[in-house]
């Protein structure tokens, strides 16, 4: 009997260390794709800080121009360029709150605390913004007055800009008239919702339940990284204690964020 409960312990011993090591081994792989989509989230960031930045080089580039054409003219006016020198000033300025946006934007978050969904949505629109102005993608934001929830605001920023550039890479791969994303911030029975959803034909039948396996992708060679929508379920689900799911509706694909009211 004696010999027969020491196996059944050394069974057990070596089952909890086989376990142990699997859960080591899926931290080890969890923290892989974290620094992939951190990488592949900064190369997306440093294209984004260049579409915000374009028009204040263009404006600061325009006012070099016009000091230069003044004083050849041999008629600088202080006043106009006191104006110019405000002008330029409020353009550098611009792009250093720029830069400071983005640097913050990877900055985990320590410990969960109630923010605002409506401040995270438009943080994420803010980076955008100029990349879909220029791809033609007009943008559609409907949103209830104050909705909050328990989380990681910038983390939960990252996921909402995930999502956004993959409806722009849809809409683009589409080429349809009239590429829109439509975001939207509501409470819902006890939740704090976001959906974002395009126009650009929706994802098929097919590949709907694999889109947020670990580096499954619809992009061609090279550009896409497939880890995206999965660490972004990683960071809802198991980080917040959310839900992220994804249909197609109305002719386009919609993601649906759901976090637990603060108020719950």
């Amino acid at each position: 009997m004696s010999i027969e409960y020491d196996q059944l312990e050394e069974m057990n011993r070596s089952l909890e260390r086989r376990l142990a090591e699997a859960e080591a081994e899926l931290r080890r792989k969890d923290q892989m794709l974290i620094q992939q989509n951190r990488r592949a989230g900064m190369g997306e960031m440093i294209g984004n800080i260049a579409h915000q930045w374009r028009q204040p080089l263009n404006v600061v580039g325009g006012i070099i121009q016009n000091i230069r054409l003044s004083f050849e003219s041999g008629h600088p006016s202080r006043d106009d360029l006191e104006f110019e020198l405000v002008e330029a000033m409020d353009a550098v300025l611009y792009m250093s709150r720029t830069i400071d946006d983005f640097r913050n934007f990877f900055d985990p978050g320590k410990n969960k605390s109630i923010f605002s969904l409506n401040k995270a949505v438009a943080k994420s629109i803010e980076f955008v913004e100029a990349s879909l102005r220029n791809n033609g993608i007009a943008i559609d934001l409907e949103e209830e007055r104050e909705v909050c929830a328990l989380g990681y605001d910038n983390e939960y920023s990252q996921v909402l800009l995930n999502i956004i550039n993959n409806a722009r890479d849809a809409l683009l791969a589409q080429g349809g008239a009239a590429p829109r994303i439509r975001i939207r911030v509501f409470g819902d029975n006890g939740l704090s919702v976001v959906t974002v959803s395009d126009n650009g034909g929706g994802i098929e039948d097919s590949i709907l339940p694999k889109i947020f396996d670990p580096y499954f992708t619809t992009k061609e060679s090279g550009k896409g990284t497939g880890i995206g929508l999965y660490m972004s379920k990683v960071i809802i689900e198991q980080n917040m204690g959310g839900k992220l799911t994804a249909r197609t509706v109305d002719g386009g694909a919609e993601f649906r964020v759901e976090l637990v009211s603060d108020s719950d």
